[in-house]
């Protein structure tokens, strides 16, 4: 690594963090020789990485300076692939791509939902659903009581995505749907996950599917409405006007896709650092109550979201770096949640950190709507998990997902001794 130059350092390639992961060394190079630092890669338009808790916190609370809209993750462009056109008609306009007055007005839609008095009476139902996954997967037990499961795929994946498609009222039965156009969305670079197409409309006709889905769910709320959240957007204005339907299946999509995603990476990126990091178990089996500050480092550690990109509406100096305007900055948050200027020894894993200023919910304007949520999916999991699981061990090797985007395992084969 140290003969290699910084604009030879790969922060962004697919295959390498499906092959490594998250690149920490070339991070931690940036972070202190160069924390804004310009990168062109083969395939990308050029993008400015930003390394530093300091300086992502810095541009995120900025939304006037450095826009949302338009690019706003960073995936190769294809042949013939027109930036600007397709930056000023997206496949999907949510609130990860829109700025204020906009970005606040279509949260507000949703934002009720989500508060820490909503989601605390969740609890007793996130319980039952993690009680439940438990009881299924403990049927499969062989003879000498060890279950055979893929982690990510049987187990982290299910209690967050069940909670979500309650939240929204999409039936059990469309559980797998909902699954796997998630997998393609987040699976966009990854060969197992991606659609073949020549063209962009092709790659992404997973959208146009949820779209149609979400057509039929919405008139069936406005027929029927019940106590759920497609039935709030169902009848949903702004302004005193409907939401436009682009708008607001996108503003489904996201809730649909992102509400479970994350947490299933926290999950089982969770399970490898406490399988790596046995101390750490063994004190959260002596103590629970270690998740009142445990799920926070989980986030910390894993950092589900790595990056999103803004685009700089003015010349603007950062760093003592000159930023133009229409450049893209590219802020990565795995890199911020290891800043040694933030964290004492930010390579531990200590379920007991605190204070702990991660980066892994975002900051400012696009603070994760879902935080409170994705806290309380992690509390209630391994909570049960301490409770239930006397034993586990990995069964072969684990799989990275395949993007720069969202990151973590994709299989993690796993022997598991569950308690009745």
């Amino acid at each position: 690594m140290t003969d290699t130059t910084l604009d030879e350092l790969d922060v962004i390639t697919a295959a390498s963090y499906a092959e490594h992961g998250y690149p920490h060394d070339a991070w931690a190079r940036l972070r202190a020789e160069d924390p804004v630092h310009r990168f062109a890669p083969e395939g990308y338009r050029p993008f400015w990485a930003i390394t530093t808790a300091a300086d992502i916190t810095e541009v995120s609370r900025q939304p006037e300076r450095f826009k949302s809209a338009g690019r706003f993750i960073l995936i190769p462009d294809p042949p013939g692939f027109d930036p600007g056109a397709f930056d000023d008609n997206p496949p999907l306009r949510m609130l990860v791509n829109q700025d204020p007055p906009e970005h606040r007005d279509f949260r507000k839609l949703v934002s009720s939902w989500f508060t820490p008095r909503a989601i605390a009476q969740l609890e007793a139902r996130l319980d039952d659903i993690t009680a439940v996954l438990w009881d299924q997967l403990a049927e499969r037990a062989d003879g000498d009581g060890w279950v055979r499961a893929d982690f990510v795929r049987d187990v982290a994946a299910r209690q967050p995505l069940r909670m979500i498609t309650e939240i929204l009222g999409i039936p059990d039965e469309r559980e797998e749907f909902v699954l796997r156009i998630t997998n393609q969305n987040f699976g966009l670079e990854d060969p197992e996950f991606m659609l073949d197409g020549e063209s962009v409309q092709e790659a992404l006709a997973f959208i146009g599917e949820a779209f149609a889905y979400f057509d039929e769910l919405l008139d069936e709320r406005r027929a029927d409405p019940r106590d759920d959240l497609s039935s709030v957007l169902a009848a949903a204005e702004i302004d005193g006007e409907p939401v436009p339907r682009f708008e607001l299946y996108s503003l489904l999509f996201l809730v649909m896709v992102a509400g479970h995603d994350t947490t299933r990476n926290a999950i089982s990126g969770g399970l490898l650092a406490l399988h790596d990091h046995p101390d750490q178990l063994a004190a959260l089996r002596r103590d629970p109550g270690l998740l009142a500050t445990g799920a926070d480092e989980i986030v910390r550690w894993t950092t589900p979201v790595n990056h999103f990109v803004r685009t700089a509406t003015a010349d603007y100096e950062l760093h003592g770096t000159q930023i133009r305007a229409g450049d893209h900055l590219a802020l990565f948050y795995a890199s911020a949640n290891r800043d040694e200027a933030v964290f004492d020894d930010p390579y531990a894993f200590r379920l007991d950190r605190s204070p702990n200023p991660h980066l892994g919910f975002g900051i400012g304007e696009h603070y994760c709507l879902g935080a409170h949520l994705a806290r309380l999916d992690l509390k209630v999991f391994w909570r049960h998990f301490v409770e239930r699981i006397e034993a586990f061990e990995l069964d072969g090797p684990v799989e990275l997902l395949a993007s720069s985007f969202v990151g973590g395992p994709k299989h993690i084969p796993i022997r598991l001794k569950i308690r009745p």
